[in-house]
């Protein structure tokens, strides 16, 4: 496979790597962990798809569930699948991304200023009842602002979620976002705080499980 430069982020923020979420209530508590190990990048057909091993832990930490699941994204879109983690849901077994920004590709350029272009995402269900249903959800990012302090680098903004089920809007989640970044764009860490406090973190790790 030949890759671009956009092409080689996905390789080094998803592919290979540990990923780690942990929810905490309004109060800081721990509301359980996910842990994400994704395997190697492969190609099928048109389609670039990612086998990811889920482990579920409740508050206490211990393990409540653990299956493999499959993510999937179109060639040309390979860097949606660093904002996908976060918001599918655990029990899905295939899940589609369509990208319905033509600005996506810009998603970490840093080099034109500090404010960076909106992001717009699309993402469906691909198995189960949900699919027979219609079930998609529509990804906002927002106001993004980044900061270059001491090797580091920081990027908030704002995320609006919205799920949809035979074409009705169920529920809209808002975030506040913060993605914490070496100078080089690795991503190291994300936190997504709701309206009311509660908040969950994403840790990307090198995956070493082999």
């Amino acid at each position: 496979m030949s890759y671009g430069q956009e092409k080689e982020m996905l390789i080094e923020q998803i592919a290979g790597k540990k990923i780690v979420r942990k929810n905490f209530d309004k109060n800081g508590k721990p509301q359980g962990m996910q842990i994400f190990l994704t395997g190697e990048l492969k190609r099928e057909s048109e389609t670039y798809t990612v086998e990811v091993l889920v482990e579920l832990y409740d508050e206490n930490n211990q393990l409540d569930e653990k299956y493999t699941t499959t993510y999937k994204c179109n060639p040309r879109e390979f860097d949606v699948l660093v904002n996908v983690f976060p918001f599918t849901d655990p029990g899905d077994e295939k899940t589609k991304v369509d990208v319905t920004s033509e600005d996506f590709k810009q998603l970490y350029d840093l080099q034109s200023s500090s404010k960076l272009k909106d992001i717009y995402l699309k993402m469906s269900v691909e198995s189960g009842v949900l699919s027979f249903f219609g079930s998609k959800s529509l990804v906002t990012i927002k106001n993004r602002q980044s900061k270059k302090e001491n090797g580091k680098i920081t990027i908030s903004s704002d995320a609006v979620v919205e799920a949809y089920v035979m074409g009705l809007k169920i529920k809209t989640i808002n975030y506040t976002v913060e993605e914490y970044l070496t100078e080089s764009l690795v991503l190291q860490r994300q936190k997504f705080t709701e309206d009311d406090g509660a908040y969950f973190t994403m840790a990307y790790e090198q995956n070493n499980k082999e």
